[in-house]
């Protein structure tokens, strides 16, 4: 089976978990008999066409950058979509289904399924209205159209928690029938905790220092502004304690602002983007990681951190209650009450049985459940399913 996998986000361009989520997935799938073909974004410094573990990759369009206008963007790299997608098609004798990542390749995925007369799947990884609590201005309820005309058109939606599939059927009314729900994984031999010293030194952490450790991006749902006010807390029961903060996002200078008003100083490091290498470090010399989340589909950082064997704090929302299981998996707190975080994060800085706890059950369900293998098992299903009851009506 051939699929014609479009995402916006593919290594080295990673924003957010879209682009692991796709790097994953697109790996394992050769294991169940299906040949995958990634259309992405041209990046600087990227060949436009390379193979690895069986998957091939395309990048087209420009790259995106602060100098073009990003809706101007959009349009041309779905055109460019559209293209390569239609040459494809022909130089490889033909793809059985188009599978589309978001609302960023919405029209290329719906064009292409229609022109190539193969049957759409689309995997929604968040949406709009989440993202932003409602839908306030007219960019935001066009993005909300866009999501709304791919689900409609899909065959078959796939979204990674039952808060996401529960999001969607609220928002988007689709046939219930059509969603199915696949979480999203996390891989184990990416994590060679062995590998590093538990104390080494960094930059910006001191041998000794207990930390805590947020990676993500830095926007308003990431929910990062509550977080270092309640390290504030921290700091007066444990005043060693190290907040290490990495990642870029449009709110990056109003969190360092805010650090800087609290006093916060050289307790707060603010890393910026990292290398997955230094991530892994960090990850192994950190006693907690935390994800503060006011929206969250999923959280594939927090299932990252736990496959790392780094104890994990989250909020109680979206897809993250789903991952952990309070004071087994993980913590769990209320999402906006510092407080609440603050005593969570205190409560495994200072309780070393406690933080093994977690850490040990957590990898032992990571391994069970959130295994990217059965994720390509279970994707494949998805594909077969769909393409057999394409073959009954007359497409494909």
């Amino acid at each position: 089976m051939r699929v014609l996998m479009l995402s916006w986000e593919f290594p080295p361009q990673i924003i957010g978990g879209l682009g692991r989520h796709v790097y994953e997935l697109s790996q394992r799938l050769g294991n169940y008999g299906v040949e995958t073909y990634v259309l992405t974004p041209l990046v600087d410094g990227c060949a436009t066409y390379e193979e690895f573990q069986g998957v091939k990759v395309f990048r087209v369009g420009t790259p995106l950058t602060g100098s073009k206008r990003f809706k101007s963007w959009i349009f041309d790299f779905n055109t460019e979509l559209i293209r390569e997608g239609i040459r494809l098609d022909y130089q490889e004798k033909g793809f059985h289904l188009v599978h589309a990542h978001d609302w960023l390749v919405g029209y290329a995925g719906r064009s292409l399924s229609r022109v190539l007369n193969v049957p759409l799947v689309s995997t929604i990884h968040a949406t709009e209205y989440g993202r932003n609590l409602g839908l306030h201005n007219p960019m935001q309820r066009e993005i909300h159209d866009i999501e709304r005309n791919l689900i409609l058109d899909s065959e078959c939606i796939v979204c990674c928690s039952n808060y996401m599939r529960n999001e969607i059927q609220s928002l988007f009314n689709p046939n219930p029938s059509r969603i199915t729900v696949i979480p999203n994984g996390a891989s184990m031999n990416r994590y060679r905790v062995t590998d590093f010293p538990p104390d080494q030194e960094f930059e910006g952490i001191a041998r000794g220092e207990p930390v805590v450790f947020y990676i993500g991006r830095l926007v308003p749902e990431k929910g990062v502004s509550i977080l270092i006010r309640a390290f504030r807390l921290v700091l007066q029961s444990i005043p060693s304690a190290k907040l290490v903060i990495a990642g870029r996002g449009p709110q990056g200078p109003e969190l360092q602002r805010l650090a800087a008003e609290l006093g916060l100083g050289d307790r707060v490091w603010f890393a910026g983007y990292i290398s997955d290498d230094l991530r892994d470090r960090i990850y192994r010399r950190a006693n907690v990681a935390v994800f503060p989340s006011l929206y969250e589909p999923f959280g594939i950082v927090a299932l990252e951190a736990m496959a790392s064997g780094t104890p994990v704090v989250v909020s109680d929302v979206g897809g993250l209650a789903e991952i952990v299981v309070d004071g087994e998996t993980g913590l769990k707190v209320n999402p906006l009450n510092e407080a609440n975080l603050a005593s969570a994060l205190i409560r495994v800085l200072s309780d070393p049985r406690l933080a093994n706890r977690l850490r040990s059950q957590a990898l032992k369900v990571i391994t069970e459940k959130y295994n990217w293998d059965k994720i390509g098992a279970k994707t494949s299903q998805v594909y077969h399913a769909v393409t057999s009851r394409a073959r009954k009506d007359g497409v494909g």
